[in-house]
């Protein structure tokens, strides 16, 4: 089974999720599109699904914040975010 990929982007002015090539938002922040990209890659894994939540660093690096297979990590935002 493949794992579904929820990415937070910046795009347009806006923070977005994007899942599998369609994009989910815009939200306002970095932090809210997290919050929701953790949301439904929660209740993917729920479903019997794996799912990971990658959110870019302040380097612009994505991160694994969230994992369905792992134990939980939560989305903390730097000072400098």
């Amino acid at each position: 089974m493949s794992t579904a990929l929820y990415v937070v982007i910046f795009s347009r002015g806006d923070w977005w999720v994007d899942v599998e090539g369609r994009a989910s938002g815009p939200y306002r922040t970095k932090e809210d599109a997290a919050v929701e990209a953790t949301h439904l890659a929660r209740f993917a894994s729920h479903s019997g699904h794996e799912s990971e939540v990658l959110v870019p660093d302040e380097n612009g690096r994505h991160r694994i914040v969230w994992a369905s297979d792992e134990a939980p990590r939560y989305y903390a935002p730097t000072a400098a975010e």
